[in-house]
């Protein structure tokens, strides 16, 4: 009996199916009886946190309060004096454009505008100071366990009041997430959070968690108390300017603190004389400091006094930036005003030269372990730095791949480290975020 060629084609296809057939089904098989790694790095998503949206109306800056920062006032001053007078606005905006306020008291005021905001019924700024406090707490690496958990509690106790209970939730879990895993928090100081967390979720109506919390608060898990690990890029210091820009900073403060008094008498109404004083002022000064900081870089050898000198000129940079986005509330030099994409760019690129100069730095560390922890000191700093506004145009993308490739070498190379930092997708945003291998306790 003879087959014709289009039956012979027939059994063949069929004999090839079941050849890939028992192929996939041995490959199953194996599968369940090969045992996986039991600590798995964290996956690197095609999704990142994208850079928030920071949006402040000028006229919601009082200029006669914002000058203060213009006039010798240092910014933390200038926020707590506008917390306090009640002009959370100018308090706001002090913030984002400024580089020198600890991130410690920073996320303070940021919860303290959380709640003015609130009362005023102004919700997109109160949702941006608590997701500002949030990052910072986050990706911060000067604050600790414990300041990091009562930030995360105080901002889900916010949004709950604000009837945000998916954003809510998922700062409280943070919270959770701290106080039952970090190995850098006193028994007491775990206890407390947990209380405290109890009742946070009492106000979400979540009766599972404030019951775990409860009783983990009543016996606390005997964790390891490890200390806080030390930093270990260099802490920058302040420079020393030359007597000439010492009396240009001197004339800039008292033209300064008379325009703002002007301010005050006029009821907003600017002098343009005035106005036109600082102008000049300014400009004398920046062209004075552009001078300095070129010749300074240039003739220094030591990198860690190269990062002193670049913050420098990050600080200053970041006033012009301020002015020529009318940061203050008015327009105090029309010439920065028309330079604004200039200016961007010059204080993108310092900051881009001082991450670099962070990241030799981190490679020249003698101890593998540790040139790791330094790398992610450096690119969580310029993360930060990029979600806080401060750093315009910042790679997003690039450091975000950066941050997840080293914090799965942490996971594999120092288990020790139970908690990373990851992002979740909380209510269809991807938010940055402690994470626990590739899962996080009570996810939303």
């Amino acid at each position: 009996m003879y087959l014709s060629a289009r039956a012979i084609f027939g059994i063949m296809a069929i004999i090839i199916a079941l050849f890939f057939l028992c192929c996939v089904v041995s490959l199953a098989i194996t599968g369940l009886f090969v045992k996986l790694p039991a600590s798995t790095p964290v996956a690197k998503a095609t999704m990142r946190p994208p850079p928030i949206k920071i949006i402040i109306n000028h006229e919601d800056i009082d200029p006669a309060l914002a000058m203060a920062s213009l006039a010798g006032v240092s910014d933390s001053d200038v926020v707590n004096q506008a917390t306090h007078k009640a002009r959370p606005g100018t308090a706001l905006a002090t913030i984002v454009y400024s580089p020198e306020i600890p991130a410690g008291q920073a996320v303070g005021y940021l919860l303290l505008l959380g709640e003015n905001f609130a009362d005023r019924q102004n919700l997109a700024y109160t949702k941006l100071s608590y997701k500002l406090a949030g990052t910072l707490a986050t990706l911060s690496p000067d604050l600790g366990d414990t300041t990091r958990a009562d930030t995360f509690t105080q901002i889900g106790i916010g949004l709950t009041k604000l009837d945000e209970p998916i954003l809510a939730k998922f700062y409280l879990d943070q919270a959770f997430l701290l106080a039952t895993e970090s190995r850098f928090l006193q028994s007491a100081r775990r206890q407390a959070i947990l209380t405290n967390l109890h009742q946070a979720y009492v106000g979400l109506n979540l009766e599972q968690e404030s019951k775990d919390c409860l009783k983990l608060s009543m016996q606390p898990a005997q964790l390891e108390n490890l200390p806080e690990k030390n930093l270990l890029l260099p802490k920058v210091q302040k420079i020393a300017f030359p007597p000439d820009i010492q009396k240009a900073e001197a004339d800039r403060w008292k033209i300064a603190q008379d325009v703002a008094k002007g301010l005050v008498e006029l009821d907003g109404t600017t002098n343009s004389n005035k106005i036109i004083r600082l102008k000049n002022a300014l400009l004398i000064e920046d062209e004075l400091k552009r001078v300095f900081f070129d010749e300074a870089l240039r003739n220094e050898s030591q990198l860690s006094n190269k990062v002193d000198i670049i913050q420098s000129k990050i600080i200053w940079q970041s006033v012009k930036y301020r002015i020529a986005t009318k940061g203050f509330g008015i327009s105090l030099v029309p010439e920065w005003d028309d330079q604004v994409n200039h200016i961007r760019a010059e204080l993108k690129a310092s900051y881009e030269e001082r991450y670099q100069l962070y990241h030799v730095i981190a490679v020249s560390i003698p101890v593998a372990d540790d040139i790791v922890r330094a790398e992610e000191e450096r690119i969580r700093r310029q993360i930060l730095a990029g979600q806080l506004g401060q750093y315009p145009g910042y790679p997003t993308e690039q450091l975000n791949s950066q941050l997840f490739d080293i914090t799965r070498d942490i996971a594999q190379t120092q288990p020790y480290t139970k908690l990373h930092i990851g992002h979740l997708t909380v209510a269809d945003t991807k938010i940055y975020a402690f994470v626990k291998g590739n899962v996080i306790i009570h996810s939303p």
